[in-house]
């Protein structure tokens, strides 16, 4: 007796291959069985006539570190048919924390009135798994995090003393089964690292076939030069290169993704192991600090909000610019707690409603937020997102948190694609715009973040997998969510099932959380 029957879908495996007529069969959190099924019987049956079974979505560039803990059925990853969110990204995790970077998310977690218990990686992780998740989570190591947690969030290269802490703490971070090292080479504290410092922590996460991942230096004008960094950091070090949310920022640096494409895809023929990720939207979403130079950063977000009160140092800003420019018509608050009211409005809009010029209005908030304010900047250009999208090295994720229409993540308008990515994917991209194949959108959601993840037994529909698979409406499946109005579900996800049990039923979130802390080691295979 099976537990659960999926019967009469049509099966698009996440290999690439095209869509076929097939039940299938679920045991014990696994896949069975998959063909024609007639005579099988289960404890339940859903009947996925009309639909297509995918394997579950891999999201392998989330940042829900500390949502999951405010709201463990990550509603909006849930609900568009993530089964694994991948935290940890962009040099920032929850894990491991001391000193200065246990201060940092303790303030963090206090804004939703959370405390922390942990320290270590194992000890994050056993945490989580306590607190009960609907889809399975892992996460990376953040450069960012071990530099704050060694050193603080000071501008200058660690000593060698220091380096080697940072490495200790990443090497044990990795044995307790994070799945790699990430590094956000525009936010400080990571940004201070250089090179030779990154090709040295990643020679740890080669020893155990971990990956890196890397939001670049510079997403603009110096694209080329910052892509050319992290494919160095692999060649000195031997490791699995991750690029994050690929793009080109800025519309005096539009299509300068066919240039960056070109560098990976020769660094691929000459043997490196490097691919890239994306989210399928024309803007991004950070916080609104990136628009204060890096030194102004030093000591970590308290320093820098005390430096900002300053005015010789405002004047020193205004006369630099900055990775990610200062086109403020083109920057609109998603979120800011002291101000709900801002969100959807432009910096440009809010600051000429006062009277104040842009930029220190945005030091003036930045102060009376402690440096926390959410931004969406609309800088890409929509070519460049197909060109990107269509290349077959190229996986999705959401570069998003996990939020929910109801409760504290529904605070603000933050960017739609935590509600829209993969719907928006599939129906925009695939099915409109024929960009590529369902059966080759779902891969570059399914089997291809598995490979590079390393992910064991995951990201394919087949027999001796774990069941976590999506069934959805191929001609209804699209996002909803806006700018204007993100806290939308997509429409066509009918349900979504996760380690064998279904965590989403008809579009309704169910009161299961069968998701699983996924480790390095124990969860992955060799890479």
């Amino acid at each position: 007796m099976n537990d659960l029957l999926l019967r009469g879908g049509f099966v698009v495996d996440g290999t690439g291959a095209p869509p076929e007529r097939a039940d299938v069969a679920i045991r014990a959190g696994r896949i069975v069985a998959v063909g024609d099924l007639d005579g099988e019987r289960a404890a339940r049956t859903l009947d996925a006539s009309d639909r297509v079974v995918t394997p579950g979505f891999i999201d392998i560039h989330a940042h829900s570190d500390e949502a999951m803990l405010v709201n463990g059925a990550l509603e909006s990853a849930l609900h568009m048919g993530v089964t694994t969110a991948v935290n940890g990204n962009c040099g920032g995790s929850s894990a491991p924390v001391f000193g200065s970077a246990a201060d940092e998310l303790d303030r963090e977690l206090a804004r939703f009135d959370l405390a922390r218990s942990w320290s270590t990686f194992g000890e994050y992780a056993a945490a989580v798994e306590r607190s009960g998740v609907a889809i399975n989570v892992c996460s990376f190591v953040g450069h960012g995090t071990l530099r704050t947690s060694v050193m603080g969030a000071v501008a200058r290269a660690p000593s060698g003393a220091e380096l080697a802490t940072m490495r200790a703490l990443l090497e044990r971070s990795l044995d307790e089964g994070a799945i790699g090292l990430s590094s956000g080479l525009i936010y400080p504290p990571s940004a201070y690292g250089d090179t030779a410092e990154l090709a040295a922590l990643c020679g740890a996460v080669r020893e155990r076939g971990a990956l890196y991942a890397s939001h670049i230096r510079n997403e603009g004008a110096r694209l080329l030069e910052a892509v050319e960094e992290n494919l160095e950091i692999g060649r000195r070090s031997g490791v699995r290169v991750q690029l994050s949310h690929h793009k080109a920022a800025g519309r005096r640096n539009w299509g300068l993704v066919r240039e960056s494409s070109a560098l990976v895809e020769r660094a691929r023929a000459g043997g490196l192991d490097v691919a890239a990720d994306q989210y399928p939207y024309a803007a991004s979403s950070t916080g609104l600090a990136v628009v204060i130079p890096n030194w102004v950063h030093d000591g970590g977000p308290l320093a820098m909000c005390e430096r900002l009160r300053d005015p010789a140092v405002r004047a020193r800003i205004a006369g630099e610019e900055t990775e990610t420019g200062r086109a403020w018509e083109a920057i609109v608050i998603a979120r800011a707690r002291q101000r709900p009211e801002w969100a959807g409005r432009s910096v440009a809009e809010l600051a000429a409603g006062v009277g104040r010029e842009p930029l220190a209005w945005a030091c003036d908030a930045l102060i009376v937020h402690e440096g926390a304010v959410d931004i969406i900047h609309h800088s890409m250009d929509e070519q460049d997102v197909r060109f990107v999208m269509a290349k077959p090295w190229v996986c999705i994720g959401s570069d998003s948190r996990a939020n929910a229409p109801y409760g504290p993540l529904s605070f603000g308008k933050p960017h739609p694609r935590s509600y829209g990515t993969f719907p928006r994917v599939l129906g925009r991209y695939a099915r409109e715009a024929g960009l590529f194949s369902l059966a080759e959108a779902v891969r570059k959601m399914t089997a291809l973040p598995a490979a590079r993840l390393g992910l064991r037994d995951r990201g394919v529909v087949r027999e001796g997998a774990w069941a976590d698979l999506v069934v959805l409406d191929p001609a209804g499946v699209r996002d909803v969510a806006t700018y204007e109005d993100p806290h939308r579900y997509p429409e066509g996800i009918d349900h979504v099932i996760v380690n064998g049990v279904p965590a989403l039923e008809a579009g309704v979130t169910a009161a299961a959380r069968p998701g699983r802390f996924l480790r390095l080691g124990r969860d992955t295979a060799a890479a």
